[in-house]
């Protein structure tokens, strides 16, 4: 297998501390796309992911597997031990609901605000301030339901670290890229933060 990875990108970042916290060791060679070079654009990559976008994980057998999440949910069938997305149906659905709020929601709007403030997405994007604080915005609304929906706990679903934790994490830790870190006023979003950045699966 081959992940086709940016180090620091939130969704490869996503992968692999997903790994860690399962404690697998998943035999794949790992090929750097550098996305500040634009080798994400060049006719080879695009002929893997015409979107342009990492991760991909290859099969073996020549299969491609796009998004994290598609990535991340084939790598929890085929090692079932540790399982990071819930033990029962009830909690597997909750933990999936809310890891996709957090990740259209929060991480989303950040790529929106992304696109529309820094100067790599200059060219390919006609950049609007009226977006960016449209996204801001949005994204102070989708705060405020999580840090009710996270209430007292020090994870954000139940007793222990999840997906929707792992997805918060990278998120917030790439914040600042457009000028979003988290306000202290949301004590339970950043409970949880500084919660999962103690484990040592946040590494490098």
């Amino acid at each position: 297998m081959k992940l086709y990875s940016y180090k620091t990108a939130p969704n490869v970042r996503k992968i692999m501390i997903y790994l860690k916290e399962k404690g697998v060791d998943v035999p794949f060679e790992i090929v750097e796309i550098d996305l500040m070079k634009g080798e994400q654009n060049n006719p080879e990559f695009k002929a893997i992911n015409a979107l342009g976008k990492v991760p991909v994980l290859e099969l073996d057998d020549g299969t491609y597997i796009t998004e994290s999440l598609p990535i991340i949910e084939y790598f929890e069938e085929l090692y079932p031990v540790n399982p990071l997305i819930g033990d029962t149906p009830q909690d597997r659905a909750k933990i999936r609901s809310i890891e996709r709020y957090i990740d259209m929601e929060v991480m989303g709007t950040m790529g929106i605000m992304a696109q529309n403030m820094m100067p790599l997405y200059a060219d390919r994007f006609n950049q609007s301030p009226i977006v960016v604080q449209y996204g801001r915005g949005r994204q102070a609304m989708a705060l405020d339901h999580l840090n009710n929906f996270i209430g007292d706990r020090s994870y954000v679903y139940g007793d222990k670290a999840t997906l929707a934790d792992i997805t918060l994490f990278v998120t917030l830790e790439s914040a600042f890229m457009v000028d979003a870190q988290i306000d202290p006023k949301y004590e339970n979003i950043v409970r949880c933060y500084e919660t999962f950045s103690k484990h040592p699966s946040v590494t490098m």
